[in-house]
């Protein structure tokens, strides 16, 4: 394994997470919604499933860090996986 594969695409996505809205919150809202958005655990997302993960993501962090800061946040995620 790659160093850069070493962290699973949902512990990359709760990092970024993280900084915003806690790491224990961050890790939780990555297993809320990668089994509400896509219908699977956390452990098997891919990065094709980072699109899908920011747009379940959305409606929650618009509510805790607001509009603008949710738009950002979102762009950093889709950044950090090249896409």
């Amino acid at each position: 394994m790659s160093p850069q594969s070493a962290a699973s695409v949902a512990d990359r996505i709760a990092s970024r997470l993280a900084r915003y809205i806690g790491p224990h919150t961050a890790r939780v809202a990555v297993k809320t919604f990668a089994a509400r958005g896509l219908q699977r655990g956390p452990e098997t997302l891919t990065v094709t499933d980072v699109p899908a993960m920011t747009q379940a993501l959305r409606p929650m962090l618009r509510t805790l860090v607001g509009r603008q800061r949710c738009e950002i946040v979102l762009q950093q995620i889709l950044g950090e996986f090249g896409l």
